[in-house]
C-alpha cells in the first residue's frame, strides 16, 4: 500500500524572495572575500561559491519541489522523499517497532525527530523504537493506511504484553 503526498501549490511570490535572498547572500559573501581577504586564492572563494549554490538550491528543491511517499510493504513502513522521478530513502520502520499512531495537536509540545507534512488536517504523530531509542515522525496517512499502521502497532502492544 503506498501514498504520495503532494505540495497543494507552490508559493509564487515566497519562493521568489527566497531565490533573490540567497542570490544577495552569495554575491554579499563574494564581495567580502574579495575586499577583505586579499591573500586568499581565487580557488577558495569559487569553491565557497559553488559550495553556497549547491546548499541554497538543495534547500529550494527539498523544501519547495519535493513530495513524500508512504510505502507498507511487507511488515515495513517507508517514508521516501521524491523529487522529479527520483526517490530517497528517509526513514524505514519495521512495523514491530511501531509504538503508537495519535492525532497531531498543534497546540500540544511535541519532541518528533522526522516531518514528512505538518500543515493541513488529518496530521497524525507516529512513534518507534530503535537501538532503544524512542523516534518520532509527523505525517499525513489516508484512512486506509493509518487503519493498516495502527493494526501494526496493536499486534506490537499485544506482543509485548
Amino acid at each position: 500500500m503506498e501514498q504520495l503526498i503532494e505540495r497543494e501549490k507552490r508559493p509564487f511570490l515566497k519562493l521568489l524572495v527566497i531565490i533573490l535572498t540567497f542570490v544577495i547572500l552569495v554575491d554579499f559573501t563574494i564581495f567580502l572575500i574579495n575586499r577583505y581577504i586579499e591573500g586568499l586564492s581565487p580557488y577558495v572563494s569559487t569553491i565557497l561559491t559553488i559550495i553556497l549554490v549547491v546548499v541554497s538550491c538543495s534547500y529550494i528543491l527539498i523544501k519547495y519541489f519535493s513530495n513524500y511517499l508512504y510505502l507498507i510493504e511487507g511488515n515495513e513502513l517507508l517514508f521516501f522523499r521524491v523529487i522529479g522521478r527520483r526517490k530517497f530513502l528517509i526513514l524505514r520502520i519495521d512495523g514491530a517497532d511501531l509504538t503508537s499512531i495519535k492525532s497531531y495537536n498543534k497546540r500540544e509540545e511535541y519532541d518528533y525527530n522526522f516531518t514528512f507534512d505538518k500543515k493541513g488536517e488529518g496530521v497524525y504523530i507516529g512513534s518507534c523504537l530503535s537501538n532503544d531509542k524512542e523516534i518520532s515522525f509527523l505525517f499525513s496517512p489516508n484512512q486506509d493506511m493509518l487503519r493498516k499502521l495502527r493494526k501494526m502497532a496493536k499486534k506490537r502492544g499485544e506482543k509485548n504484553g
